[in-house]
């Protein structure tokens, strides 16, 4: 049973918790241009904030510390380039633009290279004395990065970091794939750079396991993050309002249905879906994405079918008629990489 702490007390925990919820709230504007970290997200939210729309949903409190993990472990890695001599600038603040189109405004994270020393690395975030917990990060960072490049000298590249759960870590080491998302945030600093070479850094905030995968200029990306931003351009210069979001999607990289995070975080979540909050669109729709999972699965492991399992695709393909199609696809990818069908139902 807890105890009633005394009137004139005080709760550290309290005022932790509040200090981390902080974020500066911004008032809605008219404004012309697309940031960099918007490209791959829904446009109606997108077209909304653009065209001046108050939000009906603020970012949560979950939400707001999970921004703060993010600056953490952001920091974390700038140090340790600093530490180990390969820092050279970060959160530069770079434009691109396409002839008639929107422009595209972003900070990177970092820019890095030339000669490591990690043991000098290692040497100076021990000395400096950090808290426990910061300091195996760091020297975990580092052991990865000394595992990743060695001692050979290091071109310059673009560096962005990601801190993720468990289950979303996984996600990207079971596919050796990253976000497309991210792929064309990154790709926009190559561009306005104009740099070769850019690493996205997964980091699992669990366990420090980092997953680095790199973006390439010119490459692939460039077309996705091209159309883009020629799809948003051509809602605003047409003050045409985007469609919503479907509420349930299905992931082509980890072959798994799921929840529209588009929706779940929309800043107009009430507005454009009716929802009060994310968790009464998750309650909504998180059994059935289950359970379509779950039968999925089978599916793809030519698994026998029981009655219940046949009523669930039945009332999947309501949803997505190309249900066949699908599982055929997983099929072939599973039997490439194995490792897709041991990811979590929840990973996606």
């Amino acid at each position: 049973m807890s105890q009633e702490l005394p009137k004139l007390s005080w709760a550290f925990a309290g005022i932790w918790n509040e200090s981390l919820e902080i974020r500066r709230e911004y008032e809605p504007r008219v404004r012309d241009h697309i940031w960099a970290s918007e490209i791959g997200s829904p446009f109606i939210d997108r077209y909304l904030k653009m065209t001046g729309v108050a939000p009906t949903n603020g970012p949560n409190a979950r939400s707001k510390r999970k921004f703060q993990a993010a600056e953490i472990f952001e920091w974390l890695v700038g140090f340790v380039l600093k530490r180990a001599g390969i820092w050279i600038d970060s959160q530069e603040k770079l434009e691109h633009q396409y002839p008639g189109l929107l422009s595209v405004t972003g900070k990177l994270d970092h820019l890095a290279g030339g000669w490591p020393d990690w043991a000098k690395a290692r040497e100076n975030v021990s000395a400096v004395g950090l808290p426990p917990l910061i300091e195996r990060a760091s020297l975990a960072i580092i052991e990865k990065f000394s595992e990743l490049y060695g001692n050979d000298e290091l071109r310059t590249i673009v560096l962005e970091v990601k801190s993720l759960s468990s289950r979303m870590f996984q996600r990207y080491e079971a596919t050796c794939q990253a976000d497309p998302r991210h792929r064309a945030q990154i790709f926009h600093y190559l561009k306005a750079k104009p740099l070769e070479e850019g690493h996205i850094a997964y980091i699992c905030r669990d366990d420090c396991r980092i997953a680095e995968m790199g973006v390439w200029n010119p490459s692939e990306a460039e077309r996705v993050y091209r159309a883009d931003i020629e799809q948003m351009t051509y809602y605003i210069q047409h003050q045409e309002e985007p469609r919503k979001e479907e509420e349930v999607l299905f992931d082509d990289m980890t072959f798994r249905f799921q929840t529209n995070w588009g929706i779940e975080y929309s800043p107009y979540l009430t507005k454009l879906y009716g929802y009060k909050e994310p968790m009464e669109y998750r309650d909504k729709w998180i059994k059935l994405v289950n359970s379509m999972n779950r039968v999925f699965k089978r599916c793809v492991t030519n698994a026998r079918m029981t009655a219940l399992n046949l009523e669930v695709i039945e009332n999947a393909k309501k949803y997505f008629f190309t249900w066949d199609e699908l599982v055929a696809r997983a099929q072939e990818a599973a039997a490439k990489n194995p490792a897709i069908l041991k990811l979590d139902e929840e990973a996606a």
